[in-house]
C-alpha cells in the first residue's frame, strides 16, 4: 500500500474522529513508519483537503490543518496547514487510516496537544471531553451532547504507557489519575474537577469521582419510581453519595420537577445521599465551598489544610475553568 500523502494530528484528527463515520476508519498498519517524509506542497494540500471533505460532508476541517511528517526543516507554516515533526516510533494503535490520508488516534492526538498546551486544567478539560459524551470547539466545529466518547481512561492509560518516550506522553501520565470516564457536560466536568482535583490544583481534595454511574434500583426504589436503575452525575459509590448537577435545560418544568423528585426518593431510600448543586451554586466560591465542606463530612474526610495558598489556587482553577472567581 502506498504511502499516505498527509498525516492530521492534533486538534485536525479529533475533528476527523468526530465527524466521520468509524466504519470509514481503519486501523493504519506499520504504525509511525507510514508518517510522510516531508510536508506536502500547498497545491497538494489543498487537493486532498478537498478532496477529504467532499467526501465526507459532515467533516469540516479548521485551517490551518494541523499534520505530521517526519522532517519539516525546510518548511514553514502556511494559511492551510502547520507541519509538526515526528522522528519516534509509535507503539500500539497510533494511527488510522481514511482513504489515503493518516490519521491521529484520540490517544495520540491528546498527547500531541499535551506538547502545546501550557495549561493543567485546558488540558484535563480535553482529556474528560474524549472520555465523555459531549463534544466542544476544542473537538469539533459543531458542539453537541449524547455522543460517543472518543476513547476511554483506560486506553489512554495503556497508550502512554507503551509510548513513554514521546513528547507529551509524561505530561498525560502525570494527570491520568484526575480523568473520569462518562461526564455528559462541560459544566458537570468542571464540577467534578473543583470538588475532585487535589488542594494543590485548587480543588477540594474530595477525590475524582465516578461519571454518570449507574445504580440498580431494588424493590423500594422500582415502587417509588418505576425505574430499573438510576444514572448519577458525579457520585462516590463506595459512600453512596450522589452530586447532582441541575442545569437549567434539563431540570425545568412541572414534568422534570416530578421525575428528579421521584428519582432522588427513590436513591434515599436505598440509602444513598443525594446533593443537588445548581447553575447558580457552582458559578459562586463560597456556594462550593459549603457544599464541598458538606460533602466531605459525608466522605468523612477532614479538611487538611496544608496548602498556605489554598485560597489562591482555588481562585486559578476557577478562572481556568471559565467560572467566576467571586463569591456572589
Amino acid at each position: 500500500m502506498s504511502r499516505p500523502a498527509i498525516c492530521l494530528g492534533y486538534k485536525s484528527a479529533l475533528e476527523v474522529a468526530r465527524a466521520v463515520k468509524p466504519d470509514d476508519l481503519t486501523m493504519a498498519k506499520g504504525g509511525g513508519r507510514m508518517l510522510p517524509d516531508s510536508a506536502p506542497s500547498s497545491t497538494e494540500l489543498r487537493s486532498v483537503l478537498e478532496r477529504l471533505e467532499a467526501n465526507h460532508p459532515g467533516l469540516h476541517l479548521e485551517r490551518p490543518v494541523h499534520l505530521v511528517v517526519h522532517n519539516v526543516s525546510n518548511y514553514r507554516g502556511t494559511e492551510l496547514g502547520k507541519f509538526h515533526a515526528c522522528t519516534k516510533a509509535f507503539s500500539g494503535k497510533s494511527l488510522l487510516r481514511l482513504n489515503d490520508v493518516l490519521v491521529s488516534t484520540p490517544e495520540l492526538a491528546l498527547v500531541q496537544a499535551a506538547t502545546q498546551e501550557k495549561s493543567l486544567v485546558a488540558l484535563l478539560e480535553l482529556g474528560w471531553e474524549l472520555c465523555g459524551s459531549y463534544r466542544t470547539a476544542r473537538t469539533s466545529l459543531q458542539p453537541a451532547y449524547q455522543v460517543e466518547p472518543l476513547t476511554t481512561t483506560k486506553a489512554l492509560r495503556d497508550f502512554v504507557s507503551r509510548n513513554a518516550s514521546l513528547d507529551g506522553a509524561g505530561k498525560v501520565a502525570r494527570i491520568l489519575p484526575y480523568f473520569a470516564d462518562g461526564s455528559a457536560s462541560p459544566r458537570e466536568t468542571k464540577l467534578a474537577l473543583i470538588l475532585g482535583l487535589p488542594m494543590m490544583h485548587g480543588g477540594q481534595g474530595l477525590g475524582i469521582p465516578s461519571m454518570n454511574h449507574e445504580v440498580p434500583a431494588n424493590g423500594a426504589a422500582w415502587a417509588i419510581s418505576h425505574r430499573k436503575s438510576f444514572r448519577c452525575d458525579a457520585c462516590w459509590p463506595e459512600a453512596k453519595l450522589d452530586v447532582e448537577y441541575q442545569s437549567k435545560e434539563n431540570h425545568e418544568g412541572e414534568n422534570s420537577r416530578i421525575r428528579d423528585s421521584r428519582r432522588a426518593n427513590a436513591l434515599v431510600a436505598m440509602g444513598w445521599t443525594v446533593v443537588g448543586v445548581t447553575n447558580d451554586e457552582l458559578d459562586s466560591l463560597v456556594a462550593m465551598d459549603a457544599i464541598a465542606d458538606g460533602l466531605r463530612r459525608h466522605l468523612g474526610k477532614r479538611k487538611q489544610m496544608r496548602i498556605p495558598d489554598h485560597h489562591a489556587r482555588k481562585l486559578k482553577l476557577r478562572r481556568c475553568l471559565g467560572l467566576p472567581a467571586g463569591y456572589e
